[in-house]
């Protein structure tokens, strides 16, 4: 992960599935229908009822470990004198194996309804997980470099905590509305931390010199700009599904259109065609 790209891998990954997770979550809000938290959505083709995102969120996560591990020589832990070497490639593919294993969890979860909630416990395995590594992954760094990465723990301590709150309340849309933001925030900031670190462009922008106490300042207030971003994002797609969604008083009722065999009912207003995902609890 010692490269942009290595950033940006995982960041993408986060931010789409968080944005896609905020996508659904408002599309059943503003319309009002039932709303039960899930972590993934399956998408409104002939697809439906199969597991997309997962599976898709496994091959990345393969790809990621798969880049990781091929930067160390016949994947060495340690050298011929004992020494420890290529830690840093293990702790990241230890982060990415996790969620493999949690996407494993999200398919069987959607077909038998007794493992429902082990997702999330997955989920705050796999975030707390990734903060516990990346606190402990700071040895010996700049402290520019240990800024940057404090700012990335504290994102994904949060996404662990918010995965079993929203699944706790999973009834109450704010709290998915909070994970997926978050969700995202952690992939802003891999992103983010890749071009401050590992400037693509190095021509035109130089790498942050990472000894200076005035860098730290700019990263800390980068952080909030983060936030403070995706809060004005969330504010423009409500006001979208709230222009593009018929107001409550035009619709007739709502229907249950279909079950899919992941057992989740999918609704849909009429006259809209839109579809709207929530599980029967």
């Amino acid at each position: 992960m010692g490269a942009f790209f290595g950033h940006a891998l995982p960041g993408a990954v986060f931010y789409l599935t968080g944005f896609w997770s905020l996508v659904n979550v408002l599309r059943v809000v503003v319309v009002g229908a039932p709303f039960i938290h899930r972590f993934w959505y399956p998408i409104d083709t002939r697809l439906t009822q199969k597991p997309v995102e997962p599976i898709l969120k496994i091959v990345v996560c393969v790809i990621g470990v798969l880049i990781e591990m091929g930067h160390s020589a016949r994947w060495q832990i340690h050298d011929v004198e004992g020494n420890f070497i290529n830690m840093n490639d293990l702790q990241h593919s230890t982060m990415y194996i996790s969620f493999i294993v949690a996407s494993f969890v999200d398919i069987l979860s959607e077909k038998s309804s007794k493992l429902r909630g082990l997702d999330a416990l997955c989920y705050f395995v796999c975030f707390s997980g990734e903060a516990f590594l990346f606190y402990f992954h700071l040895h010996g760094r700049e402290m520019v470099d240990v800024q940057i990465h404090i700012c990335l723990v504290v994102a994904s301590a949060i996404c662990g905590v918010s995965a079993v709150v929203a699944r706790w309340k999973s009834s109450n849309p704010i709290l998915s509305i909070t994970y997926s933001l978050f969700v995202m925030l952690h992939g802003t900031w891999f992103i983010q931390a890749g071009f401050l670190m590992y400037p693509p462009f190095h021509e035109k922008t130089p790498a942050l010199n990472l000894m200076d106490p005035g860098a730290m300042m700019y990263v800390t207030n980068l952080f909030l700009a983060h936030i403070l971003v995706l809060m004005v994002l969330l504010l423009l797609l409500y006001f979208i599904f709230t222009i593009i969604t018929p107001p409550v008083k035009q619709q007739k009722h709502y229907v249950k259109h279909q079950k899919s065999d992941l057992g989740s009912p999918m609704y849909k207003t009429v006259p809209s065609s839109v579809h709207f995902y929530v599980d029967s609890d």
